[in-house]
């Protein structure tokens, strides 16, 4: 991983001001006051000249993101359409807010653009956005950007990549193929030191296409589509305060006047055969990441992964390597459980699932069933009858018959497992502790320390829709501003609009599990000798449909909500959505499997007292305890989830590109095309994806005891998941904008809470759930014990006779 390290500017820089550009500036003006400095004549003639350095350093497969000269590079696309469904007067203000809008980019900003009218569909038309070098380096100013001063040629490794170089003597067979992005050394930029930044002289590379994207949105989230000049008398105070509103690209695209705003990819992603002269930086991503078949057991090229898309989505990518690496011990160490787990259960007579199957081979002529001396059967030489699983039409029934799901049991539910358990818990623990430190290198070498602190400004949409303004109490700038009154009541409004919606999922799982009893009854009725494992099935398969509705349905409201709220910063904003969505996740996958852990058969009563919900008896465990009732949820939910979404990663977006795309002419798209064809990111970026590793990982942790095979079915679904997101971005959706994040942000306090609450969870499941505690009171404290024979085994500490000595006998007269 390349490092850039921080450097002061005294003794390198001489005295730079990296401060000065904030006097004087406006709060709805630029960056910190950008707008406030303009180019001098000597920059602008600097960057006609440097504009021609025929391409110098830029990638040959780039020709398609320049203007029409060739020489300009494209760093924002605008794409707006004619409306010819739209009547005259919303076609018109939609064309003025453009004009306004495209004018004061060029007239404030320094911006040039270049308009392309004609495409493939007929009703698109595209504007160019060309970010001139000394406009990008006033703005780098203005937001504090970090620059390379000098090339660090020492080499900096992980702890990982080392130990498998000492391995690997130097060759190390998972590492990535590209080219290592060299260490810098790099301090804040100012344009005053400018020239002794490393390839400053070279502006087409001086500036990374994240660092382009960047400061192109900034200049587009800045400039006004409303009138500039409030001094008018006939403007009143209310006038004015909309008037300042009307600001920035997302509010056009919000009213429709554009419909897409995005930066373009480098080139194609696939150009075939492999060609260091013709390769752009996209299809060298694809080859060398984003191509699953090549790299699935590849470290990710994460320096060119953040300066190709920013360091949020690197540290997405980053973060879900180090958990799919880390998950590779548990795997094993379950694996290696789950096979003594079969080891136990299908192996001698000596545990109780062997017991109830050893029932079926007793008949009176057995000769261990017989007293030499009187000739007589044993008492307990014979099937043991149990009592009818419901009130009416059902019959006694066999304990051998339940076998099969006894020895099942025992796979899951064996000291083996209580091992596992612990272990996970100080996996769990680990696994924080060394992402911490990891996070803290990346946000090291990518300059990242700080830097909400330091540059987290108010959203967009909060400056565009607030119209109260008061003076920010730190720097004396007048700002938007939300009441406190008016905010609570929001937040009120937004958590009992939560509260409804568990309540709904409270309400679908009280019919899941009248479900089960319905259905439990009828297969009993029917005779049918799998009848438990079936209801569980069925049920699990009915709630996962049910939670890929509701999660629809309420993302939908939760996205509505956050944005009615007002978050003042993108901060704010996330983790308010975040905390919703995870909330009413939680309970929408788990409810289920806390109802079968905890709550399931404990109500259920006894022969002549059993517990009721009208007609029906409530729902209790079968033979083999409610632990495989658990497993059978935890991995249809789990597996189903994982391959379901899989699934839709791979399908749907090719499915929705292809729709895009089927209506265009022979003609070859322009890369401007192609990009507007495919996907954009959705507006949360990538939450979607973090909770589903999120959600995961619970399963991961949560309830491990009850499936030691969960981290196996994730590590595998990871290794799969890097690569189809990576392919995903790259092949189906449009390039974001490049954000920045300091870490995974509130992500990191739902882990940790995860983990804590996962140390509760597998300690309950195995003092309430599992028959471990039970079997071990029977080895240490039952002195005299029987083999299911009726032969008498003495006091030894063994498990034989248990399967007997767990079942309560009952009068049949109760029936």
């Amino acid at each position: 991983m390349a490092s850039n390290k921080e450097l002061g500017f005294e003794g390198l820089l001489e005295g730079g001001h990296p401060g000065s550009y904030y006097q004087g500036g406006d709060a709805s003006e630029g960056a910190g006051g950008a707008e406030s400095l303009p180019l001098s004549s000597t920059e602008r003639d600097r960057a006609t000249t440097m504009s021609g350095n025929a391409l110098h350093g830029v990638d040959q497969g780039d020709v398609g993101v320049f203007f029409r000269d060739s020489v300009r590079r494209i760093d924002y696309i605008l794409a707006y359409e004619a409306g010819l469904q739209d009547d005259q007067k919303w076609k018109q203000k939609r064309a003025e807010k453009r004009q306004i809008f495209e004018q004061a980019l060029k007239d404030k900003y320094s911006v040039d653009m270049e308009q392309e009218l004609e495409s493939n569909d007929g009703k698109t038309s595209f504007v160019k956005v060309h970010v001139p070098f000394p406009t990008l380096c006033k703005w780098a100013e203005a937001l504090l950007m970090r620059m390379p001063l000098q090339i660090d040629n020492k080499e900096t490794h992980t702890t990982l990549e080392r130990a498998l170089e000492c391995c690997c003597c130097g060759n190390v067979p998972c590492d990535s193929r590209m080219e290592p992005v060299p260490n810098e050394y790099t301090a804040l930029f100012t344009r005053q030191q400018a020239h002794k930044f490393h390839n400053y002289s070279k502006p087409n590379i001086f500036f990374t296409p994240a660092q382009r994207s960047r400061i192109a949105y900034e200049i587009l989230s800045k400039a006004r589509y409303g009138e500039s000049d409030h001094s008018t008398k006939d403007h009143d105070e209310e006038s004015r305060a909309h008037e300042k509103t009307k600001i920035g690209v997302e509010r056009l695209l919000g009213n429709k006047s554009y419909v897409a705003a995005y930066p373009l990819h480098a080139g194609e992603f696939d150009l075939g055969e492999p060609s260091a002269e013709e390769d752009n930086s996209r299809a060298l991503l694809y080859r060398h990441w984003g191509y699953w078949w090549d790299n699935w057991y590849r470290f990710q090229p994460l320096d060119h992964i953040r300066n190709y898309y920013g360091e949020k989505i690197a540290i997405y990518f980053a973060w879900l390597g180090y958990y799919t690496q880390v998950l590779i011990p548990p795997a094993i160490v379950g694996l290696i459980i789950f096979i003594i787990g079969c080891i136990i259960a299908y192996s001698g007579e000596n545990n109780a699932g062997q017991q109830v199957c050893n029932l079926k081979d007793l008949t009176k002529s057995s000769p261990r069933c017989i007293n030499n001396s009187t000739g007589a059967v044993g008492i307990l030489c014979r099937d043991v009858l149990m009592c009818p699983l419901c009130d009416s039409g059902c019959d006694y029934w066999l304990l051998s018959s339940a076998c099969t799901y006894s020895k099942a049991t025992l796979i899951f539910d064996n000291p083996a497992t209580v091992f596992f358990a612990a272990f996970m818990a100080l996996w769990a623990t680990f696994f924080l502790e060394f992402w911490k430190r990891q996070q803290n290198e990346i946000a090291y070498d990518w300059d990242l320390t700080n830097f909400e602190e330091e540059e987290e400004r108010p959203r967009p949409r909060f400056e565009a829709k607030i119209r109260r303004l008061r003076p920010n109490p730190v720097t004396g700038i007048e700002e938007p501003y939300q009441s406190e009154p008016t905010y609570y009541s929001k937040i009120t409004v937004a958590l009992s609009t939560l509260a409804f919606f568990v309540l709904l999922v409270l309400a679908i799982l009280v019919a899941i599990i009248m479900y089960r009893l319905v259905v439990a009854q009828a297969f009993y009725r029917s005779d049918f000798s799998l009848a438990g494992i079936a209801t569980t099935v069925t049920a699990s398969l009915i709630q996962v449909i049910c939670i890929m509705v509701l999660s629809k349905v309420y993302e939908f409201m939760a996205v509505r909500l956050t944005e009615w709220e007002l978050h003042r910063t993108q901060t704010e904003h996330e983790d308010s959505f975040t905390f919703k969505m995870f909330l009413f996740q939680f309970c929408n996958y788990y409810g289920s499997i806390f109802y079968i852990a905890f709550f399931k058969g404990n109500f259920a009563g006894y022969p002549s007292d059993y517990g009721t919900i009208g007609k029906f008896r409530l729902d209790e465990c079968g033979a083999g305890g409610c632990l495989i009732e658990l497993t059978i949820q935890l991995a249809i939910i789990m597996v189903g989830k994982q391959a379901l979404n899989n699934f839709m990663e791979i399908v749907l977006p090719r499915i929705q590109v292809w729709l895009a795309k089927r209506d265009n002419t022979d003609r070859a798209p322009n890369r401007w095309e192609s990009d507007y064809d495919l996907n954009p990111l959705p507006d949360h970026g990538l939450f979607s994806e973090y909770l589903e590793m999120i959600l995961q990982y619970g399963f991961v942790t949560l309830f491990v005891t009850a499936f030691p095979l969960a981290p196996l079915f994730a590590l595998l679904n990871n290794v799969i998941e890097i690569r189809l997101d990576a392919n995903k971005l790259l092949t189906q959706t449009r390039r974001p904008y490049a954000a920045r994040a300091e870490d995974i942000g509130i992500w990191y306090g739902i882990l940790d809470a995860l983990s804590t609450f996962a140390v509760i969870t597998n300690g309950l499941v195995i003092a309430l759930t599992s028959g471990f505690i039970p079997r071990l009171v029977y080895e240490t404290t039952v002195e005299d014990k029987y083999s299911i024979y009726g032969e008498y085994l003495g006091s030894n500490r063994t498990v034989q006779g248990y399967a007997l000595y767990s079942i309560s006998a009952t009068s049949p007269e109760v029936f």
